[in-house]
């Protein structure tokens, strides 16, 4: 019981931290190595921590497509791995296109997403055999539930109507 007490205490403090961590803006990679961080150097931004094996191919000229030739849907997939951001500069999409050229850039209008994604519709059409239930369409909010919501860019992407719901399944 003690033990359970403890992980529990643990838990808390861990989120309290992390909530700080992102709240204030410590949790962004410095600007400097964001803005000259080309597709697939992993090394300009993570300097200090080693964040593939050591096993794993040289990065520097890799894209998303050179990614997704090991790391397919049953094989080491990346969805949920790392933030969307991550998957747009390995796809070529650069923070300027969706943020504008601004020194503190904001959330990404969903407009920007479905310019490049596609409508909503389509998007709800695409994911229509999702199960538990089509996470782009909801009885509360139709097709139009903000992309934001569901897909972080700079953190780990959240299943949004999991705070309600049990649904379980994998947000990119």
């Amino acid at each position: 019981m003690e033990k359970k007490k403890n992980l529990i205490i643990a838990a808390v403090l861990f989120c309290a931290v992390l909530l700080m961590v992102v709240s204030t803006g410590l949790w962004a990679a410095p600007k400097l190595a964001q803005s000259k961080a080309k597709p697939g150097d992993c090394v300009a931004c993570h300097v200090d921590k080693k964040v593939l094996p050591e096993t794993h191919p040289d990065t520097r000229s890799m894209d998303m497509k050179a990614c997704r030739a090991c790391h397919t849907a049953d094989n080491m997939s990346l969805t949920g791995k790392f933030p969307g951001s991550h998957t747009h500069m390995l796809s070529g999409v650069s923070c300027e296109a969706c943020h504008g050229r601004t020194g503190q850039p904001e959330e990404a209008p969903m407009e920007k997403c479905v310019a490049c994604h596609g409508p909503t519709a389509t998007l709800a059409e695409k994911t229509k055999d999702v199960k538990p239930t089509n996470p782009h369409t909801s009885p509360h909010y139709g097709t139009e539930l903000d992309c934001n919501l569901c897909h972080k860019q700079h953190a780990k992407s959240e299943n949004y109507c999991a705070q309600c719901h049990k649904f379980d399944f994998k947000t990119p």
